[in-house]
């Protein structure tokens, strides 16, 4: 697959992508934009974006996956709440527009709204990353019509599920059939099963041990995030700062499940945990 000027050959290695939030409310801790100033239009949280961007390309990530809106459920955090468009782009348009020139690595737009993924690709990004499932009626064909890679990431509004990880790749199924319907050829679609999303902890580790069943049923490139998300929380009982650990775990675990991508905030960790990972799943010889 061709995202932007690089080619990503699935199943030689497992490649890793960058988060950047472009945000104040970010569940993870680390938005660019402080939330005492989350209205600034001052400089200060672009070149704070840009930094960690190109600092993520030095430390080994292969794509940057830039975000302005969090995804956390209102439910669930206080104080998150959703943006709308055009908020949204001015967050993270000017990160994109800064990168053109500078980053070496392609860019993904994080979003769920076809508005800002057809700005955003205007703008220089080279993949659509859509956390809710083809939402957006527009999405699919804005992909289509914007000729980059999509990310197809489940999610139930209501974690109800009968068998986890049936459901899961039933549900993927079924947008990944909408996307094609709607032009998006099927070697520019990548799944990922959502870990967290729409999920108790219990269903996300039931998908996590789940994950080779869903992609051999879907037979597409898969992503999985599972970085600092709260179901390592619940079971190691640690806050959002101390979850580097788990997430190495669980990045390791889905890597020999078949896993072709991660999304990761600790880069420069989990590209040590992708290498070795691939060593022992991929093979490994030292050079002679």
């Amino acid at each position: 697959m061709n995202i932007g000027k690089k080619t990503f050959r699935w199943g030689e290695r497992t490649y890793v992508m960058g988060v950047v939030n472009v945000t104040p409310d970010s569940f993870s801790g680390d938005g660019t934009i402080p939330s005492t100033n989350a209205g600034s239009t001052g400089d200060h949280w672009l070149n704070s974006a840009v930094e960690q961007a190109l600092r993520m390309e030095d430390d080994g990530a292969d794509v940057i996956d830039i975000g302005g809106e969090s995804t956390r459920p209102p439910a669930v955090y206080e104080g998150a709440h959703s943006v709308d468009a055009a908020q949204e782009c001015g967050r993270v348009l000017p990160v994109i527009d800064a990168l053109q020139g500078r980053l070496s690595v392609p860019i993904s737009i994080d979003t769920r709204k076809a508005e800002v993924a057809s700005a955003a690709v205007n703008s220089g990004a080279k993949m659509i990353n859509d956390v809710s499932m083809l939402g957006d009626p527009e999405m699919a064909s804005t992909a289509a019509q914007s000729e980059v890679p999509l990310v197809i990431s489940h999610i139930r509004v209501k974690a109800r599920y009968r068998d986890p990880v049936a459901d899961v790749g039933s549900d993927l199924g079924s947008a990944v059939s909408r996307a094609e319907l709607a032009g998006v050829p099927r070697d520019r679609i990548v799944i990922d099963p959502g870990i967290g999303f729409g999920k108790t902890a219990s269903h996300s580790l039931a998908v996590l041990r789940g994950l080779r069943s869903i992609k051999e049923h879907l037979a597409l490139p898969m992503l999985v995030g599972t970085s600092r998300k709260s179901f390592i929380g619940a079971v190691l009982d640690l806050p959002v700062e101390e979850r580097l650990e788990g997430t190495a775990a669980t990045m390791a675990l889905a890597i020999a499940s078949g896993t072709d991508m991660v999304r990761v905030h600790d880069v420069k960790e989990m590209t040590r945990v992708v290498r070795m990972a691939d060593a022992v799943v991929r093979g490994w010889e030292p050079d002679r």
